[in-house]
C-alpha cells in the first residue's frame, strides 16, 4: 500500500537491515488482512494489481536472497514474477484469508504457473501468509494440501 515509500527508501531500509548478516535473508510481500486501510485500498485496485512492476526490479537487484509472495487467489499477475527471476521465491499457494481447503491440484496449478517465471531450484512452495487466525484443523488440512501439491509438481519435474 506504500509504494511511494518502497521506491523512495524501502529497499534501502531492507539493505540496511540485512547489513552484516551471514545467513539467507527474506522479505515477505504481504497484501494485509483485516486492516481497514488495507481492505479499503485493495478495493480501489481493480482486477489486476500491477503496482509491483516498479518494486520487483528493485528487489531483484537487492541483496535480499528470498522473496515471499502471495500467489494463490492473488490479483497480482503471475507473469510479474519474471521481474525477480534469479531470486529464490517463496510461492504462496495457500490462501490464508479463507477456511476453504485447497486441493493438491489447485496448489500444483499455482506452482506450475509460477514455474514459467521462477527457476525450479529457486521455487519454495509456501502459504500466502501466516496461518495463526485459522482453526487448527483447517491450517493442518491446508498444509497437507500444500505438501501434496508440491509433491505432484516435484514428480512432474523429475519425469
Amino acid at each position: 500500500m506504500f509504494f511511494d515509500e518502497v521506491n523512495e527508501w524501502g529497499i534501502a531500509c531492507l539493505e540496511r537491515a540485512i547489513e552484516g548478516l551471514k545467513c539467507e535473508t527474506a522479505v515477505h510481500i504481504c497484501y494485509g488482512y483485516g486492516i481497514k486501510a488495507n481492505t479499503d485500498w485493495k478495493k480501489t485496485l481493480g482486477s489486476e494489481w500491477r503496482q509491483y512492476e516498479e518494486a520487483f526490479p528493485k528487489l531483484q537487484k537487492s541483496n535480499i536472497d528470498i522473496i515471499s509472495l502471495e500467489c494463490h487467489n492473488s490479483h497480482v499477475p503471475i507473469e510479474l514474477l519474471e521481474l525477480i527471476r534469479g531470486k529464490k521465491v517463496m510461492v504462496g499457494a495457500i490462501d490464508v484469508a479463507t477456511n476453504t481447503i485447497e486441493t493438491p491440484e489447485e496448489v500444483a496449478n499455482t506452482l506450475r504457473k509460477a514455474l514459467k517465471y521462477v527457476d525450479a531450484d529457486k521455487l519454495y512452495p509456501c502459504t500466502n501468509c501466516g496461518m495463526a487466525p485459522l482453526p487448527h484443523d483447517v491450517a493442518n488440512a491446508k498444509l497437507n494440501a500444500l505438501s501434496a501439491g508440491a509433491e505432484i509438481v516435484r514428480k512432474e519435474l523429475l519425469a
